[in-house]
């Protein structure tokens, strides 16, 4: 048979190229991301080769998930059939031709190829289609395997690089994460440091370490030395240096406290004063702890030092205020125990002479520069320093107590005379009671003469404080109220025991004027009874005899002489009446119950009388209650237009009461009219109350009480 040797030279120039093609393309791929070289050989293999179908899997072994990318649609049943062989065996053994592919819509049938990489297919797969008849040659599988060899080397090699870029990528993004945090974290400790130094500076409170071995100071913090008075800029103090800061009489025990700790490693603090040279005297407070290292060895001692002046002085301040207030309520005490004007000097120094702890509290009156002596009106010493009082003298008014009595008049407040003021004593009187301090306030009451107040010490020469003067200032001022208060009490006692004698005594006058006035009543109306009345009766029986003897033959002298008769029966009755009103002769004769009836019976309103009187009573009394229910009842026939008066009596614990009510017109004013007020007048001359209740239209009522025991 004979050989084309043209074709199969032309078929070996095309194969060399291809090789030639397929070797030069691995280089083409270097650097290229792993979907880059996937997608390439795809294209490679159907430009390349004159294919109508290309499918590519790359991928790595070991490692989960491919690349796939597919070329020309001839096989359209590709992936359902990969999918089928897949599930039979879950892998791809060995190359395997498809004869006879469904193109789709072409009478040209299409061959395939499918040419797995690696063992077992683990590289992936390489799937090609043609048209060809003798497809797929040798030749054609052998490109396509050494293509598809080329292609998983380089993308075996693309994955890891890209892994390798994508942990370079991540590591170098945690690395500048971790620089971030890092930066952060440093600019918060930093911000951290600031305000921590700044806090321990705001605080006064510094921060120290002592090596465990040899005691020396290693660290102080900036406020640490400034609380010792150490500039923070020339290093740090030696322990030495910081011990002779502390205050001499505190020194022994910082050091001994200090040493403890360091022999014991143990846990140290107290309080101690430091005296910088530069600086005020301070107050700090130290705690010292000791610090181990992993093996349980003293490392170091680290301390907190803390300026508590500020408490050390807050607190002297609230016991000063504290012993203020107590001392002042002492004194308050001793004010509010008693209305007696000497027990309450008295009580008011007592408390002075023990709050002060001075030798001697004494009031002097009055503070007057311009009299001749001094009476040393209240005074309280210690027994070993008798005064003024004690000895019975009064003080002379020689020039140096007069300049005294000038200087504290002219001040406000307590005046100083001690070592450090610029005031003496008055010597005389100085060296007479052994004073060797004093200090005098001038006390000024509104409603007497001033009064000097004062306290000594003879024991030593004593320096009063500000705050002794503060409180000497405030019992001196609450003192001079006291007096008032108590002078202004004695002369109200005084005012009301005068008044209560001349209430008394008026009360006792007007008892006498009732009672004289009722006596006149009685005699007038004896007068009346046995002078006068008689002699109307006699002449009314001499008339009438005089009558009977005139003869029948006279009538018009009958008839005079009847009407004569008749005229002195009617004088006589006018007579009795007048006698009743001036003093009714039943009260006297059958007491307080007949003569109010009878005063019911002649009343023009009617009457109710209700009487509840199981004791004899005092005759002012009868005459008071007879005259009060009298008046009352004229006032109402007069004015009120009532229907009905009703009269209640009540004698029992010692007290009548007595109730007049009517239910007229009202609107009685006590105030006006002579009726009223003169039961009122008769009423308080017995020690008796009346009350008027008149609302007008509503009818009046009278209540009246009546002491039985003074009546």
């Amino acid at each position: 048979m004979p050989v084309d040797t043209d074709a199969e030279i032309r078929a070996l120039r095309t194969v060399l190229r291809d090789l030639v093609a397929l070797s030069a393309i691995p280089t083409a791929w270097v650097g290229r991301e792993p979907a880059e070289v996937v997608a390439g050989l795809a294209d490679t293999l159907i430009g390349l080769l004159p294919l109508n179908f290309v499918f590519v899997r790359l991928c790595v072994p070991g490692i989960a998930g491919g690349v796939d990318a597919t070329r020309g649609g001839a096989w359209k049943t590709f992936p359902e059939w990969l999918e089928s062989r897949l599930a039979e065996s879950g892998r791809l053994p060995g190359k395997e031709t498809v004869p006879d592919i469904d193109g789709g819509g072409g009478d040209q049938p299409f061959r395939g190829v499918v040419l797995p990489i690696g063992v077992n297919a683990e590289g992936g797969v390489v799937a090609a289609a043609c048209d060809r008849i003798d497809f797929p040659t040798e030749v054609d599988q052998l490109l396509l395997s050494l293509a598809a060899n080329h292609a998983a080397a380089a993308f075996q090699s693309a994955r890891l690089i890209h892994e390798r870029t994508l942990a370079e990528d991540e590591l170098r993004q945690a690395q500048n994460e971790l620089e971030r945090k890092v930066a952060e974290r440093t600019a918060e400790l930093r911000r951290s440091e600031a305000y921590l130094s700044e806090a321990l500076r705001l605080t006064h409170t510094g921060i120290a370490a002592m090596d465990g071995a040899t005691g020396e100071v290693i660290h102080s913090s900036d406020e640490h030395s400034r609380l010792y008075g150490f500039d923070p800029e020339h290093g740090v103090p030696l322990l030495e240096e910081f011990r002779r800061r502390v205050h001499s009489r505190d020194r022994a025990g910082w050091s001994e406290a200090l040493g403890r700790g360091f022999s014991e490693a143990a846990h140290v603090e107290g309080e101690f004063r430091v005296l910088p040279p530069q600086g005020p005297l301070k107050h700090l407070r130290a705690i010292v702890h000791p610090v181990f290292t992993a093996s349980g060895e003293l490392d170091e001692f680290v301390a907190t030092v803390v300026d508590v002046t500020e408490r050390k002085r807050v607190e002297e301040d609230q016991r000063a205020q504290l012993w203020f207030l107590e001392s002042l309520d002492g004194v308050d005490r001793a004010i509010q125990r008693t209305s007696d004007l000497e027990e309450m000097l008295g009580g008011v120094l007592d408390v002075v002479l023990e709050t002060f702890g001075c030798d001697r509290a004494w009031l002097v009156h009055p503070c007057d520069p311009d009299v001749g002596s001094h009476r040393v009106r209240m005074e309280r010493t210690r027994p070993q320093y008798v005064g003024a009082s004690g000895v019975g003298v009064d003080i002379p008014n020689d020039p140096g107590v007069a300049g005294v009595l000038r200087s504290v008049l002219a001040t406000s407040g307590p005046v100083r005379f001690d070592p450090e003021s610029d005031r003496g004593l008055p010597r005389q009187q100085a060296e007479r009671f052994d004073v060797k301090s004093m200090l005098a306030m001038a006390v000024q009451p509104k409603v007497d003469a001033p009064y000097l107040f004062g306290l000594h010490q003879c024991s030593h020469p004593r320096v009063w404080k500000p705050r002794e003067e503060r409180l000497l200032h405030e019992i001196g001022r609450r003192l001079a109220d006291a007096l008032d208060t108590l002078l202004i009490l004695r002369d109200l006692r005084e005012s009301e025991r005068k008044l209560e004698a001349s209430r008394a005594e008026l009360a006792a006058s007007r008892a006498r004027i009732v009672t004289a006035a009722d006596e006149t009543r009685r005699q007038i109306e004896r007068d009346l009874h046995d002078g006068v009345q008689q002699r109307l009766v006699s002449l009314a029986l001499a008339q009438r005899t005089a009558e009977a003897t005139v003869p029948p033959e006279l009538p018009e002298l009958r008839a005079q002489l009847s009407r004569v008769v008749d005229g002195l029966a009617e004088a006589l009755e006018e007579l009795q009446e007048i006698s009743r009103g001036i003093h009714p002769a039943i009260l006297t004769q059958g007491g307080l119950a007949p003569a109010l009836r009878t005063l019911a019976r002649r009343s023009t309103v009617p009457v109710e009388l209700e009487l509840r009187v199981e004791v004899p009573l005092p005759g002012p009394v009868e005459v008071a209650v007879y005259y009060v229910v009298s008046e009352a009842v004229t006032n109402t026939a007069k004015h009120a237009h009532a229907s009905t008066v009703r009269v209640a009596v009540e004698a029992r614990d010692g007290v009548l009461e007595l109730s007049i009510r009517d239910d007229g017109s009202g609107g009685a004013d006590p105030t006006r009219g002579s009726g009223l007020i003169g039961l009122t007048d008769r009423v308080d001359a017995l020690g008796g109350a009346i009350e008027v209740v008149s609302p007008v239209g509503q009818g009046t009522v009278l209540l009246i009480t009546l002491p039985l025991d003074g009546a």
